[in-house]
């Protein structure tokens, strides 16, 4: 009986993520109408067949050394542990972790715990691999409110802000300042309200961070580089934006290139579907409108982003997702 039940429940899950991404791809597929009706069909064939390949295959540079990056910074809070492992070691977790965080919309909660589990794997120590998610999420956090800071004070200086804009910011920046906050005072021995401790999967999460070496996940200055490393990876995927820009032909300023790429990753957090599909790119789309770009250009040079970005990892990252939660 409670097997049947169990069995139910996953059926319910895998037809919500079914809905998730049709309801994605509807959203996509309706960005894309919109801007062929509003736009010149030939043109964004143009551009596209037109695209510049030595800019394309410096993007593709670009988003390979976010997953650099993102081992990197594993390997940093491991090392700060007394286990050296080469980097190489840490270059699958990025894109398993990618794969997860876009299947599953969490925060970037199930990617962390695909890592966790990568760890474990490697023989790392629990109360090692515990500190380093602390560590991880905090640098993360805190690193994406910085970001957004900059990319408001960029859309403020060029007259473009609006209520549109600022209510999500406003929305988001408490709870992904407040993150930081909680994961330091639980690793620290700290009791939580009970009413979030009995929160689904969130009590249990909390429970396991305690675990975490309080030397390691409370050292500032490893913080401090690894929030650096975080704030790379959103120059580095900004600048593939700009890159796909420049592939069309298209000059753009970096700044605006950069408050239109955090706006939208802002917009494919808060919502639902699985990787933002759809919600990104009509973000995108959107914000790079109000900076003076074509429609067909901002459509164009959005998609071949996310062809880079989240299509192109996918099959490695299920691949890699899948070796590193086998038991």
């Amino acid at each position: 009986m409670v097997h049947i039940k169990s069995k139910t429940n996953g059926e319910k899950k895998g037809r919500a993520r079914w809905i998730s991404w049709l309801f994605g791809l509807a959203i996509l597929a309706a960005v894309a109408l919109f801007v062929a009706h509003r736009s010149e069909e030939q043109e964004f064939a143009r551009l596209v067949a037109h695209a510049q390949p030595a800019w394309l295959f410096l993007g593709l540079l670009l988003q390979m050394s976010t997953y650099i990056a993102d081992a990197r910074i594993w390997q940093r809070i491991i090392v700060r542990a007394g286990i050296s492992r080469s980097l190489w070691s840490y270059l699958g977790l990025g894109l398993a972790k990618l794969f997860m965080d876009q299947v599953v919309p969490s925060g970037g909660m199930s990617g962390t715990l695909l890592v966790v589990r990568a760890l474990d794997r490697r023989g790392i120590p629990r109360g090692t691999s515990m500190a380093a998610v602390v560590v991880d999420l905090v640098s993360y956090y805190t690193a994406y409110v910085a970001a957004l800071a900059v990319a408001l004070g960029v859309v403020w200086l060029h007259g473009g802000l609006t209520l549109f804009i600022i209510l999500p910011v406003v929305i988001f920046a408490p709870v992904a300042a407040g993150i930081p906050a909680v994961l330091v005072l639980v690793s620290r021995g700290r009791r939580l309200p009970h009413w979030i401790r009995r929160l689904p999967i969130v009590g249990s999460g909390l429970r396991a961070l305690a675990e975490a070496i309080p030397g390691i996940a409370h050292d500032g200055s490893l913080i401090a580089r690894c929030m650096g490393l975080q704030v790379t990876i959103f120059l580095l995927d900004a600048g593939t934006l700009w890159i796909m820009l420049r592939a069309l032909g298209l000059s753009v300023h970096p700044a605006q290139v950069f408050a239109s790429f955090m706006l939208s990753t802002l917009a494919r957090t808060l919502g639902p579907v699985p990787g933002g599909l759809g919600i990104f790119e009509a973000a995108s789309v959107a914000t790079l409108k109000l900076v003076g770009v074509p429609m067909a250009a901002s459509l164009a040079a959005t998609l071949l982003f996310r062809g880079f970005s989240y299509w192109l990892p996918m099959v490695p990252g299920i691949l890699l997702a899948r070796r590193e939660t086998r038991t």
